[in-house]
C-alpha cells in the first residue's frame, strides 16, 4: 500500500490502492480522509511518512536536515534535479486529515526559517513487508561474506547512493581491518551525522584528525557538530584549524564568524564574517550575517 500526500500552500494529491483526488481546501481534507479509512487506512497506526523539500543550495538543505535530526526524523537521501536539490526525510507517524493539514503546515513554516524554498509535500508508505531493522539485519550477514579486497569498494557504492545505514555498516568492517582508514572514518563519520549519531561521528573525525591534522573536511565537520552541541569554543578552534588549512573557504570563515558571535565576541565575528565576503561577495549566509552584525 502506498499513499501519495504532496502539501503545497495546501493543495493536496492523494492516491490510495487506484484512488486519486485533489484538494485545496480542509473540508475536502476531511472528507477524503473518511474515504481511505473506508478502503482500510487505518489513521490510528505508525507508517512511514517520506518528507520532500528543494532548495538550489545544499547547504541550506544540509541545515535543515540537521534540525530534523533533532526531531527524530531520518535521513533518506539528497538528489540533484533540474538544477536544484530535493531533501528527503523520514519519520514513522500516524496522521489524521486534522493533523495532516497542521504537520503540512509546520514543515512549510520550518523551511523557510531555515531558507529552504520549497516543503514539497510528503509520501506515505506502509511497509508491510520486512522491517527496516530485518532488513539491515539481513544485509549485514550479506556483507560479512563479501571478500575483504571488496568491501572498500562495496562501502563507497553506497556512500555515494546516500544509503548511509547500509555504508555505516560496510565502513565498520573497512574500520576494523584497518581498510583505507583515514577516508573510512570519515565517511564513516558522515553516515553516523546523517544518522543522528552527532557523538559517535565526532569520535571518527578525531580519528581522522588523528591521522591527517590536516584534512580540511574533518576540521570543517567536526567544527560543525561541535556547534551543534553547542560547545562554542571547541567549534571555534575546530574552524580555525580548517581556515588555515584552506583560506579560500569563505564557508569555514563565516561558520567561524557564526560561531564567534555566538560567543559574544561581535569584533571577531564581523571580521571573519568580512573575510568571508572578501573570498566570495555572493555567500548569502555572510551577508545575512553582516546584516545582524551591524
Amino acid at each position: 500500500m502506498k499513499i501519495l500526500l504532496y502539501i503545497n500552500s495546501l493543495f493536496f494529491i492523494f492516491s490510495f490502492a487506484g484512488f486519486s483526488q485533489r484538494c485545496n481546501h480542509a473540508n475536502q481534507i476531511q472528507s477524503l480522509y473518511s474515504q481511505l479509512t473506508a478502503n482500510g487506512f487505518d489513521t490510528q497506526k505508525p507508517i512511514s511518512y517520506h518528507y520532500f523539500f528543494i532548495d538550489q543550495s545544499e547547504q541550506d538543505l544540509n541545515q535543515l536536515k540537521a534540525v530534523l535530526l533533532k526531531q527524530n526524523c531520518k535521513y533518506v537521501s539528497t538528489s540533484k534535479k533540474a538544477g536544484k536539490y530535493q531533501l528527503e526525510m523520514k519519520k514513522i507517524e500516524a496522521h489524521n486529515a486534522k493533523s495532516a493539514i497542521q504537520k503540512g503546515n509546520y514543515l512549510n513554516e520550518l523551511a523557510k526559517e531555515n531558507n529552504v524554498e520549497i516543503f514539497d509535500g510528503f509520501e506515505i508508505f506502509s511497509e508491510e513487508t520486512v522491517e527496516e531493522s530485518d532488513n539491515l539485519a539481513t544485509f549485514k550477514k550479506n556483507i560479512d561474506r563479501i571478500p575483504t579486497t571488496e568491501l572498500f569498494k562495496k562501502a563507497s557504492e553506497l556512500y555515494d547512493k546516500n544509503e548511509d545505514a547500509k555504508a555505516l555498516i560496510v565502513f565498520d568492517r573497512c574500520v576494523k581491518q584497518g581498510i583505507n582508514l583515514e577516508t573510512s572514518y570519515y565517511k564513516r563519520a558522515n553516515c553516523k551525522t546523517a544518522l543522528g549519531l552527532s557523538q559517535e561521528a565526532i569520535t571518527d573525525l578525531e580519528n581522522v584528525l588523528r591521522l591527517n591534522p590536516q584534512h580540511y573536511e574533518a576540521n570543517f565537520n567536526i567544527g560543525g557538530l561541535y556547534f551543534d552541541a553547542k560547545s562554542y569554543n571547541k567549534a571555534a578552534e575546530s574552524y580555525q584549524k580548517a581556515v588555515s588549512i584552506y583560506p579560500k573557504s569563505d564557508n569555514g570563515f563565516y561558520r567561524l564568524a557564526e560561531t564567534y558571535l555566538k560567543m559574544g565576541m561581535k569584533t571577531a565575528a564581523s571580521q571573519n564574517c568580512q573575510r568571508a565576503l572578501q573570498i566570495n561577495p555572493n555567500n548569502k549566509y555572510a551577508k545575512k550575517l553582516m546584516m545582524v552584525l551591524k
